[in-house]
């Protein structure tokens, strides 16, 4: 499986998104949240982490030891960056997808 979460459409700080992320990972099929894209099925037996945020893509096969520090500390302890520590500019991105005709493509890599 292949989980896609997009940073830029949560303005939460750092410390929130590590623990939403966190929860995540512990339980991928019983939460939905907004900044996640798209959830693939890749046909891999490990969960693959496609994290958009602060211009970059961080893209991570996750091993069972790697999913068992993201599911108690969060995506960002896999990051070979320091990601913002605060975001903002969810609102203007939603306003715009909400302009965005209903059969419009998003662009997600693996699909």
């Amino acid at each position: 499986m292949k989980v896609i979460i997009d940073r830029d459409l949560c303005n939460t700080s750092l410390p929130f998104c590590q623990r939403c992320s966190a929860a995540f990972f512990r339980y991928p099929e019983g939460s939905d949240r907004l900044c996640i894209l798209g959830i693939i099925d890749d046909d891999k037996e490990t969960l693959t982490l496609e994290m958009r945020t602060d211009g970059r893509i961080l893209e991570i096969e996750l091993t069972d030891e790697d999913l068992d520090v993201a599911s108690v500390e969060g995506w960002e302890a896999l990051a070979d960056f320091d990601p913002a520590l605060f975001r903002s500019g969810a609102n203007q991105r939603w306003a715009a997808i909400r302009q965005l005709p209903a059969n419009h493509k998003i662009e997600l890599s693996g699909m």
